[in-house]
């Protein structure tokens, strides 16, 4: 197992912060990850685990070892006529994922195309887009504890998902390695349009087959969303706040086109259009800039954690000013 001193992992997050890990390893196998926990145990060292890097800020030095875990097996694990269970390795490209899933002819994920990470990372933030969080599909994640290496089941029910959230990403952050997740998909097709442009979509042109449905969410994120090979960001850098049915109705008779969403616990406004109504798109916050067609993305040219940080708290106080709402940042802090 190589393990690495000193080791800039500009590359392996999608905010080109110039962090430097203290060490730094990338196992594929139990064998491999026991063998880093034991490197950290006799030296006394912090664990810190990483999945793609597309939503974390990154600290310029990051103490300890951090373990990215790179298996990619897919194994079926029991199927039907109507669904089909597999265990996927955390390492896995998450949009490759999809895409193999979709010539399978196995459906569910076709609205979480093209997001960045892998699937292990996917569970941590309970991803979601156009209306699908990765939750419905998830009926298990598997991993082990770093303290002891002790390996566990999670069935779904237990991860504590919630709105771009899980027992991954609080209770649970920083003390597990997540090694596979399972998924149960449906061979039956049954896609999703309710959210815009989506719908929109489907009124021009007919309801999609669930690789059509994959093509025209790829085609709309790429058309908002820029490739972070090209300008570093960690994608939607906020969430969409929910706020009570009373608020909402106060902030529509001031903002009548305000797009929002109904949820059982409130209504949900788009964080993207209250900071574009600001005018924020393309706006510079020293070194970092509001994109200029996405307003939930922050693009950085250059700066550290603190530069990012400081530039999205400019954004956040600015909402609040106006809308009397705190936005939350989506990416976890690495430190």
């Amino acid at each position: 197992m190589n393990i690495e001193p000193s080791s800039p992992l500009k590359l392996f997050n999608t905010l080109a912060i110039d962090a430097v890990a203290e060490y730094f390893a990338q196992p594929a196998t139990m064998e491999e990850v026991n063998e880093c926990l034991e490197f950290a145990r006799v030296r006394k060292l912090p664990l810190k685990v990483l999945g793609g890097g597309s939503n974390v800020v990154m600290a310029d030095h990051i103490p300890g070892l951090v373990l990215k875990y790179r298996a990619q097996e897919c194994e079926v694990l029991h199927q039907t006529a109507k669904e089909v269970t597999i265990k996927v390795g955390a390492g896995y490209d998450w949009h490759q994922f999809v895409l193999e899933c979709l010539s399978m002819g196995w459906y569910g994920l076709e609205n979480l195309a093209y997001i960045p990470g892998t699937v292990g990372a996917a569970p941590v933030q309970n991803i979601g887009a156009y209306g699908v969080e990765v939750k419905k599909c998830i009926k298990a994640v598997n991993g082990i504890f770093l303290a002891d290496g002790q390996v566990f089941c999670m069935p779904a029910q237990h991860c504590g998902f919630g709105y771009r959230e899980s027992h991954f990403k609080g209770e649970l952050d920083g003390k597990v390695l997540i090694t596979s997740v399972e998924f149960t998909l449906s061979k039956i097709a049954n896609v999703q349009v309710g959210y815009a442009p989506l719908d929109r979509m489907a009124k021009e042109k007919g309801m999609p087959t669930p690789f059509e449905l994959a093509q025209w969410v790829v085609e709309v994120r790429k058309s908002k969303l820029p490739n972070p090979m090209q300008l570093p960001n960690a994608g939607s850098f906020f969430k969409n706040p929910v706020v009570t049915k009373e608020q909402y109705l106060n902030l529509h008779s001031e903002h009548p086109g305000m797009p929002s969403y109904a949820q059982n616990d409130g209504v949900k406004i788009p964080a993207g259009w209250l900071i574009d109504e600001l005018g924020l798109k393309g706006v510079y916050f020293g070194v970092v800039k509001v994109h200029e067609l996405q307003a939930l993305v922050l693009v950085n040219e250059g700066g550290s954690a603190e530069a990012v940080l400081k530039a999205a708290q400019s954004v956040r106080d600015a909402v609040k000013a106006a809308f009397n709402i705190e936005l939350e940042q989506e990416p976890r802090l690495f430190i």
